[in-house]
């Protein structure tokens, strides 16, 4: 574990250790963010000053042992805009994950600037009004948003003009500090939460295979909080392919999204997500349909194996509808990865994580709950920030 230097930083592995294990004990908590029990108990004196934590008596896990227990305050309030599977999706929760607001807008691919702009305008109006009408104060908001990036006006996915946003932001939530990043940010985070406080051993290429395809390198975030996007899944594969909805011929995308899927399968996507993990065991697949699917999983694979070549990450881990086939099936991504990475398959950790689909808004809410903590739990004053990463 890295040493811890400053205040902040301290705080923030503290919070974030909480956040990943659901809470702990003060001599467990000492020991997983290396600091002394002393210096446990001023920061907790601290944050629980501050309101940012709990402190409850627990049955001690031995006898002798510890019966305070500590958690993230649950009295914390954080708010999300998620895009995804041609929806947006805003939603209020706790730092604990429960959610207590969430609403649906449609969303489809290819919508107009216009109209997005109009969705985007009336998701955060209901936001902001629900929150004020129950004397809400939110802590922190996340955006999470396809395509993102900080360099560019519109993102390319959904046509979302971000000083239009931040404009829009400002006027209705004018004291909630709010980050702007890329939806494989929020994915990834959403992902580490779930993971709880098991590490990997180090950094992972992290990718979500759903109804957009991307992937990240993310490190420790109960550590160091750092997750780098890097485009997988609109790197154009068959310039003679099928036009993706980034403008784009042949992109990875097109080939293994839900939408891919759905097509092979002849149900409606919308269908397919909502299966969530058991749609392979919910439909009746052709063999055909199941070569075909084997076959995408092999260009998953050779897409992955050519980022590791760039990238030399040695643990890689793949959520989304690939998870949820048995072996034999997965096993033609890690083959394909051996045919395309420089060196083959030594060293590589390959894991699959359950699907995850239509699970909106859990991951922009835990990337809400995520950027407060990585604030050091800092409570929100007067004035705003937007962050964009």
């Amino acid at each position: 574990m890295r040493l811890i230097r400053s205040r902040r930083d301290t705080r923030s592995a503290v919070l974030g250790y909480l956040w990943c294990s659901g809470g702990s004990f003060r001599p467990d908590l000492a020991q997983g963010v290396a600091l002394t029990e002393a210096s446990i108990s001023r920061i907790i004196g601290d944050l629980k000053a501050e309101g940012v934590i709990e402190e409850t008596r627990r049955t001690a896990p031995y006898r002798g042992g510890p019966s305070q227990f500590v958690t993230l305050s649950n009295q914390i309030r954080v708010a999300a805009i998620e895009i995804s599977n041609n929806s947006l999706y805003s939603a209020v929760g706790t730092l604990a994950g429960e959610t207590l607001y969430s609403e649906r807008y449609d969303l489809p691919d290819g919508l107009g600037a216009a109209d997005v702009a109009a969705t985007m305008t009336r998701a955060v109006c209901d936001l902001a009004g629900w929150a004020k009408q129950r004397g809400i104060a939110l802590e922190q908001l996340a955006v999470s948003i396809p395509g993102y990036d900080p360099d560019l006006r519109t993102s390319p996915i959904v046509a979302v003009n971000v000083a239009r946003l931040d404009d829009l932001l400002q006027r209705e939530l004018p004291e909630t500090p709010a980050r702007l990043t890329n939806s494989m940010v929020a994915r990834a985070v959403g992902h580490r939460l779930e993971m709880g406080t098991g590490v990997l051993g180090g950094s992972y290429f992290f990718v979500f295979v759903g109804h957009g395809v991307g992937a990240a390198i993310v490190d420790e975030l109960a550590e160091s909080g750092d997750v780098e996007t890097c485009e997988i899944g609109h790197v154009v594969i068959d310039p003679g392919g099928a036009v993706c909805r980034c403008g784009h011929a042949g992109c990875l995308e097109t080939y293994v999204s839900t939408v891919a899927l759905a097509n092979i399968l002849a149900v409606q996507e919308s269908e397919l997500i909502n299966r969530g993990d058991r749609w392979p065991h919910d439909y009746r697949i052709s063999a055909p349909a199941r070569a075909e699917i084997r076959a995408r999983l092999g260009r998953l694979g050779l897409a992955i194996g050519n980022a590791l070549n760039l990238n030399r990450q040695r643990n890689v881990v793949i959520a989304g509808w690939p998870g949820s086939l048995p072996a034999e099936d997965r096993a033609n991504v890690l083959e394909a990865i051996g045919q395309s990475r420089l060196g083959g398959l030594q060293g590589i950790a390959l894991t699959f994580s359950p699907a995850s689909l239509g699970r909106e808004p859990v991951s922009g809410l835990a990337l809400a709950a995520f950027s407060f903590i990585r604030r050091s739990g800092e409570r929100r004053a007067q004035g705003r920030h937007l962050i964009s990463s």
